[in-house]
């Protein structure tokens, strides 16, 4: 299962020589995210994004690779085919804001399109499929596992109201770098949070750069 592959990426890259460089990258994780407490109702979904964002996206210190393509490169001729396969597949997974798209015809799961390279990717994961709606706006990872993609266990689930700002950030993005998507990424993740602790503000006051929450 998918799930044994990336607890064996959390306990090389969280432990030992390692476990510094969490904690580093968990303070810049709320610096641009926006800080989170037990007590917010998302806790476990930011915890879950930022292991992703850890694993599979921030490249470490003098490697310029992430966690999870340093272990390829320096496990991969010890792997056995099949977790090499495995591996292999997890150095291609997206981190991105999605939208749910529809359903799949004659199939489980759905087609979903990232909104900042515009291509879509049919999800086949049942265990989830109730918890979305056609149009839905979120944050997710993406993770590739035998040929399917499936979802990791963090999403961030923006308000179907601020769809057509949304839409409008990433357009001013999408042709510039990685970077500059995570970006925008992370200042949505932010304004999310604010929303959640100020619901007695409009969210269009919210949802805005200069915004005074």
């Amino acid at each position: 299962m998918l799930q044994t592959y990336y607890d064996r990426l959390v306990e090389a890259f969280t432990t030992g020589e390692y476990y510094r460089e969490v904690y580093n990258a968990k303070q810049e994780f709320f610096e641009k995210s926006g800080i989170v407490y037990e007590e917010d109702p998302e806790y476990e979904q930011r915890m879950c994004i930022f292991m992703d964002w850890y694993l599979f996206d921030r490249d470490l210190p003098g490697f310029d690779l992430p966690p999870i393509k340093l272990f390829y490169r320096n496990n991969k001729d010890s792997l056995d085919t099949e977790s090499q396969k495995v591996f292999k597949e997890l150095t291609e997974g997206v981190h991105s804001i999605f939208q749910m798209k529809r359903g799949r015809f004659f199939k489980k799961g759905f087609v979903i399109v990232d909104l900042f390279s515009g291509k879509q990717y049919p999800v086949n994961d049942p265990k989830i499929n109730q918890a979305f709606s056609r149009g839905d706006i979120f944050e997710a990872s993406l993770l590739k596992y035998k040929g399917e993609f499936e979802f990791s266990k963090g999403f961030c689930f923006h308000p179907m109201e601020m769809r057509g700002f949304i839409l409008g950030e990433i357009k001013k993005v999408r042709y510039q770098d990685k970077g500059k998507h995570t970006k925008l990424i992370f200042q949505l993740s932010n304004m999310k949070l604010k929303h959640q602790r100020y619901q007695h503000i409009e969210v269009k006051h919210v949802y805005r750069f200069d915004s005074k929450f």
